[in-house]
């Protein structure tokens, strides 16, 4: 029978190693605006036109706005018209809204958006250029069933991993709902779940990380559900999370973590070793400048502003994506907006450096 480190050291081989400079702050998009901006940002993808798709809920609709939809943005704080599901030919109405209570999204290869609801307990799909696909699912806890799925990712077949957080596991499913198997149970002994929000498949070898909410911790397993590492453990200190809610991987193998609960989002690398934390550093954005100057009421605000550092932080950062092109986008729930990392680390080739097995990790003071 193998044991975590037998599995922990059979999956970290084959990453690149990366020489890393720390992550630089590039910009800062959105407003806090219900029509024509953010309201509830919790989630975001990519789409294929390099554009985020950000997924917005709110606990009320504001005047035509619908508690979820899906807001198009680029790089340049330029917005899209919304996505809003359409139902039985028609928007939804706010205030009545058939898909109420969106979680996290993932968007495949041909485009379409996937988006889990927590208590209609359903995934919805809708392309990214704006066309309602459809849903399925079914409330329950037997297998193939939801209570409240949260986060989803695709593998490299295209299926979907789901993880439920009432339920506290994770099922798979293809793309049009057929159910292929899961794992987990209720606990916090290893292994175990309480509350699993985010999900992620690693691109380098296709196990699945596992942001384990309220027992403060990510989990990595194979897709047989043996568990592989476990990362972090409860606090605000070096490396400690508070109710992670978010996880992904880059090229790299490098694990980025939303750490929700103490408003930052942290960096480990594919061993589980804390790198980096992110705490926020926007600024004001070209458009947001104009809207300002042009709104006395908020200029008024502004001047009565004493502390502009606490302004530019997170505050419960919901989501973290990573790009192709080594970009990190990160959902400031709280402070409505996503700010944008680069990461420019250089890959090392194997002559330049010793094999990981001639030297210890490093101490962390």
């Amino acid at each position: 029978m193998s044991t975590t480190s037998d599995n922990n050291a059979k999956y970290m081989n084959g990453y690149p190693t990366p020489f890393r400079f720390g992550h630089r702050y590039e910009t800062s998009v959105g407003q806090r605006l219900a029509d024509g901006g953010f309201f509830g940002p919790i989630d975001l993808v990519i789409g294929p036109d390099y554009r985020m798709y950000v997924l917005c809920r709110t606990n009320r609709p504001v005047g035509t706005v619908p508690r979820n939809r899906i807001m198009p943005v680029d790089i340049e704080d330029e917005y899209g018209k919304d996505i809003i599901p359409i139902i039985e030919g028609k928007p939804q109405e706010p205030g009545n809204e058939f898909l109420p209570s969106p979680v996290m999204c993932v968007i495949d290869s041909d485009g379409v958006i996937f988006v889990t609801d927590e208590h209609v307990n359903l995934v919805s799909m809708f392309r990214y250029t704006g066309e309602t696909v459809g849903w399925w699912g079914e409330s329950g806890d037997k297998p193939g069933q939801f209570n409240a799925p949260a986060g989803i990712a695709l593998d490299s077949d295209e299926n979907l991993w789901i993880s439920e957080s009432r339920n506290h596991r994770i099922q798979k499913f293809t793309r049009s709902g057929e159910y292929l198997g899961g794992f987990g149970q209720f606990g916090t002994e290893p292994g175990q779940f309480n509350y699993p929000w985010g999900i992620a498949i690693d691109p380098k070898n296709g196990t699945i990380l596992v942001a384990d909410w309220r027992n403060d911790r990510i989990q990595r397993f194979t897709t047989a559900g043996e568990l592989v590492q476990i990362i972090g453990s409860s606090g605000s200190g070096v490396g400690e999370l508070k109710r992670p809610s978010s996880v992904t991987v880059d090229k790299h193998g490098d694990i980025y973590v939303s750490d929700r609960g103490n408003n930052r989002v942290l960096l480990f690398n594919p061993r589980g070793m804390f790198i980096e934390s992110f705490r926020g550093d926007a600024q004001i954005t070209k458009k947001g400048y104009k809207k300002l100057l042009a709104n006395p009421d908020a200029l008024r605000f502004r001047d009565n502003v004493v502390n502009l550092d606490v302004e530019k932080r997170f505050l419960a950062p919901n989501s973290v994506k990573v790009d192709d092109k080594g970009l990190v986008y990160i959902v400031d729930t709280g402070r409505f907006r996503v700010q944008i990392y680069s990461n420019p680390a250089v890959e090392l080739t194997p002559d330049m450096i010793d094999p990981p097995e001639m030297h210890p990790d490093p101490v962390v003071y």
